[in-house]
């Protein structure tokens, strides 16, 4: 399996080298700049990962950590462009069967959409790989990272945290939900002169975002009971994995810069959305990608199941 990963790796690393150093100079620009890592780092960083997970099995802790470096330089300038180019491909697929008219231009930039997903794709495939390296120099197995085939008992205090985490995630995502409803609907709750005026649940970036919000308080009540059934399981984590990457890095930003605002360093953009309401909004952000990411972790270990990676090692020694 390592080497199987460690392939695809390296395969996809030198693709979104490829994709960072071509793709920002073909067609339009990037809407979301990639405010920590330009573009030519991006595809260094890429370059030096993929020679370095190709350079064979049974990497030593230097090894792993420039892996890990260059894992991060190169994410770094996709991580804030990610929730804005995922959220765009959305909304553009929805305006296209809809065809309603909104508050703003739907026009996502394709070549940076696929520049940022070829880096995503990277960076999880590096995960892995950096994963069971870390897993085999411990002595543990690669694909569960436990000792024992057998997973640990989940008692009722994992119960319970799955319960809460579940609760606090829907909780976080409720007054951004009743909001985007309420604007939907014609109430000008928050608002600030005329720029929602035409908009309703059709319109691009109201029912559809309502609609990826349900779906998000939908798998966190799923990962909340704890339901084992393999299928379910992948969808709700992989569901949940994506809405955490959406929010964790909108939310974790927002936070910094009201901050910021408070300490009279930024001011915020009041021409449309009253100030509280942005706050109320970034606040839900940051709650609710806490939660659905710790909720994700947590549902993940505490429903696996016995690993038959144990006995396939077994078999080889």
């Amino acid at each position: 399996m390592s080497r199987s990963i460690g392939a695809i790796a390296a395969s996809v690393c030198l693709i979104a080298a490829v994709a960072a150093a071509v793709f920002p100079h073909v067609g339009p620009a990037d809407p979301v700049a990639m405010p920590t890592t330009p573009a030519w780092l991006a595809a260094a960083a890429a370059a030096a990962a993929g020679v370095l997970v190709a350079r064979g099995p049974s990497p030593g802790v230097a090894r792993i950590a420039a892996v890990g470096v260059c894992g991060a330089c190169m994410g770094a300038g996709s991580v804030l462009a990610l929730p804005h180019t995922i959220l765009m491909v959305v909304v553009w697929t929805v305006n296209v069967v809809t065809g309603a008219e909104g508050s703003f231009e739907v026009a996502p930039s394709w070549s940076a959409t696929l520049m940022h997903l070829a880096v995503l794709c990277a960076v999880l495939a590096l995960i892995a790989w950096t994963v069971i390296q870390a897993r085999r120099l411990r002595g543990r197995c690669g694909r569960c990272g436990r000792l024992d085939a057998d997973p640990p008992g989940s008692g009722e205090r994992v119960r319970a945290r799955l319960f809460w985490l579940a609760a606090l995630s829907v909780l976080g995502a409720a007054p951004y939900v009743a909001l985007k409803i309420a604007w939907s609907s014609g109430a000008r709750i928050g608002l600030v002169g005329e720029s929602f005026a035409d908009v309703s649940f059709a319109s691009p970036g109201f029912g559809d975002t309502v609609a990826m919000s349900a779906v998000s308080v939908f798998v966190a009540v799923v990962m909340g009971l704890r339901v084992r059934q393999p299928v379910v399981r992948t969808m709700a984590a992989g569901v949940g994995g994506l809405a955490a990457l959406m929010l964790v890095p909108v939310g974790a930003t927002a936070m910094a810069m009201l901050i910021g605002a408070a300490a009279g360093l930024y001011r915020i953009d009041d021409s449309a959305i009253a100030p509280w309401a942005y706050i109320v909004v970034y606040l839900s952000f940051f709650v609710w990608g806490i939660a659905m990411t710790l909720l994700v972790w947590t549902y993940w270990r505490s429903t696996a199941r016995r690993c038959g990676g144990h006995e396939v090692s077994a078999a080889l020694r």
